[in-house]
């Protein structure tokens, strides 16, 4: 019996521009270039936006999402709301009235998930009406925030969030819904098999670092947003306008690559530091379960005299 020949897999290596090289693809986390890839308001793009919107929220929604439009958004209720953290935000609507909001954030923040239930909470309160014929149908709100940094312990890249009954974990109201994504996560793979939402999120992290699309986004879907991210589809205006953000990005991780490398012993040592606390925490909560000292030394890495002393 013959075997059957296959063909050898090849690296997602050979699918990377080359030094020097620059790709023909743009920066999806770039305003312009997400706005050129998803805008509600055109066809092509409106019709990418509802694709990623069905494939990011599909274990969130009740059913798929036909059409998309632009939300005008109301003034915020604290004016507190600020964007240098932010890249862009993007708010529209759907068919069905929902509400969605995408944003991209660039830097680390304090408070992370209580500043996307303020977001939710502000666009449930602007759906009041005046008077008193209102019945508190709020529609349901779905917050999306892409972050270039991580923000959860786990080893999870999407995290996902509403409110439930904590006895039954069922849902208790649909008006507030959270989807998280880690960019910083994302890994350096993909194949055909892998789900879609896998694949929206290898664009969003790799797209620009790519010379041509590689085997595995062969559906209509993905092809139609790679033509829609071509830096060659830009007007003049609009290619120097996102070059010259891109640049801004570029400035800004050499200063924070240039801060590290000024700093590392000081960081590095203070990482020591938070680790070796965390051994002596571990080593004294087993020591209270009267383990034995060599157990404790072997688990922790401490030395026994070190274990004794503490």
């Amino acid at each position: 019996m013959k075997k059957k020949c296959t063909a050898p897999h090849k690296s997602l290596e050979d699918y990377l521009v080359k030094p020097g090289e620059q790709s023909p693809y743009a920066n999806l986390l770039i305003d312009l270039a997400f706005k050129k890839a998803f805008d509600p308001d055109k066809p092509a793009s409106r019709e990418n936006l509802v694709n990623l919107l069905n494939d990011l929220l599909a274990p969130q929604l009740k059913r798929p999402i036909k059409s998309v439009k632009t939300r005008n958004v109301a003034k915020n209720l604290s004016g507190s709301k600020e964007s240098r953290t932010a890249i862009f935000d993007l708010h529209c609507e759907d068919d069905a009235g929902d509400l969605i909001e995408i944003e991209v954030q660039i830097r680390k923040l304090k408070n992370f998930s209580k500043r996307l239930a303020f977001y939710a909470s502000e666009m449930v309160a602007n759906q009041a009406e005046i008077g008193s014929g209102w019945k508190f149908n709020v529609k349901p709100t779905y917050v999306i925030a892409i972050t270039q940094k991580t923000v959860f312990k786990d080893n999870r890249i999407i995290h996902r969030a509403t409110t439930v009954d904590l006895e039954t974990g069922e849902q208790f109201v649909d008006s507030y819904n959270y989807t998280v994504i880690e960019l910083s996560k994302v890994p350096f793979f993909i194949e055909k098999k892998s789900d879609s939402s896998s694949k929206w999120l290898f664009f969003f992290r790799y797209l620009h670092r790519l010379r041509k699309l590689p085997e595995a986004f062969s559906e209509k879907k993905f092809k139609q947003l790679t033509e829609c991210s071509r830096v060659s589809r830009f007007t003049k205006k609009e290619f120097e306008a996102y070059r010259k953000v891109y640049h801004k990005e570029w400035d800004h991780n050499a200063m924070v690559d240039g801060v590290f490398e000024d700093f590392a012993d000081e960081i590095n040592a203070k990482i020591a530091e938070n680790v070796s606390d965390a051994k002596r925490e571990i080593a004294k909560k087993m020591k209270a379960l009267k383990e034995p000292v060599e157990k404790i030394a072997e688990i922790t890495g401490l030395t026994e005299d070190e274990v004794n002393a503490l």
